[in-house]
């Protein structure tokens, strides 16, 4: 490699972004729907509605935390052993990730 890349340049930011306000947004027309579909619950009726949203809401809510959560079980790789294995690719192998991520933007800020 021509240069030593340094891993703390690329910092900890995501590259996604929403508009200002979005899931306030959400939140208000989530609520909005929901006070339109409830009525007040007749015995039995509204139960699978109330069943079928807090089921919902559950398994949303922990994909999320599947997602979200990063996982404690990964070992910290040092820059030595990427320098090794990129030493153990072929030299084509090498040159294709040399031109794949010539133009990546997280490694040419």
């Amino acid at each position: 490699m021509k240069e030593k890349f340094d891993f703390d340049r690329i910092g900890k930011r995501l590259p996604y972004t929403t508009p200002d306000g979005f899931f306030d947004d959400m939140e208000n027309s989530v609520m909005q729907c929901i006070k339109q579909e409830v009525r007040p619950l007749k015995p039995k009726r509204n139960l699978h509605l109330w069943y079928s949203m807090v089921g919902g809401l559950a398994a949303a809510s922990i994909a999320l935390l599947i997602v979200f959560i990063p996982s404690h079980t990964q070992t910290k790789k040092s820059f030595e052993d990427v320098e090794e294995a990129f030493a153990n690719l072929s030299s084509s192998d090498q040159d294709y990730l040399f031109t794949t991520y010539q133009y990546d933007l997280f490694m040419n800020e």
